[in-house]
């Protein structure tokens, strides 16, 4: 397991608002794989902090990646009383600045993109983006309902990793379907867990899909990037 140092970034967001994060910044550089920034983008009640996010955070520093973790709170009134248009500037807003500020320190030779549910959204403003670097885009439950998401997904270029649930209220098959035939994506889809990809009531269960996901995430990893 490489050794990290634990920062926090200067980012402004949205409105010239402070974007709060944390910062792993690999001690020794992996000599397996190349230089690489994982940018992960939050959900709306869903932190850096809770399974789906943090595990693949802790995959990723063991592969050698910095890490950066966006800690936006979107739960807050302003944020709520914004029209969409404007969320999703904010949403837009808030990741290019994170991506900007993290490879800013360092010179990273491919990145991995991560958001969960509303951060898919930010997510999808990152994938029309020209990076320059080899990229991949991972969809956390993306909000597949989304005009704006499913646009950017199917315009995109980059290898995408669509993890979600056919029980999960914000599910779209046929909009999956879509961003498939179109753009270089693959999925991972589970049967019975909610939004947060869990089993309601089966801790053993909930657990075996955040197994897979992460044995999902190294497999994908593996088939493109070095």
């Amino acid at each position: 397991m490489a050794e990290f140092e634990i920062t926090s970034l200067k980012i402004t967001g949205y409105a010239d608002l402070p974007l709060p994060n944390r910062f792993f910044r690999v001690s020794q550089p992996s000599q397996m794989h190349p230089k690489t920034l994982a940018v992960i983008l939050p959900g709306l009640n869903y932190t850096c902090d809770m399974p789906l996010l943090y595990f693949p955070a802790k995959y990723l520093m063991g592969r050698g990646a910095d890490v950066l973790q966006v800690h936006s709170d979107y739960t807050i009134s302003i944020f709520h009383s914004a029209n969409r248009q404007n969320q999703a500037v904010w949403l837009a807003t808030d990741a290019q600045a994170a991506l900007r500020a993290g490879r800013s320190h360092g010179d990273y030779r491919q990145l991995v993109l991560i958001g969960k549910s509303i951060g898919s959204l930010a997510l999808a403003s990152l994938v029309s983006m020209d990076l320059d670097l080899p990229a991949v885009a991972v969809w956390l439950t993306p909000l597949l309902a989304e005009p704006r998401l499913v646009e950017s997904a199917t315009n995109s270029r980059l290898p995408g990793l669509f993890v979600a649930s056919r029980s999960d209220p914000t599910f779209d098959g046929a909009a999956l379907d879509r961003i498939k035939e179109r753009a270089p994506a693959e999925a991972l889809l589970f049967e019975g867990a909610n939004h947060s990809l869990e089993i309601p009531g089966d801790a053993f269960q909930s657990l075996e899909i955040l197994r897979q996901v992460l044995q999902g995430l190294h497999s994908f990893l593996d088939q493109h990037l070095d």
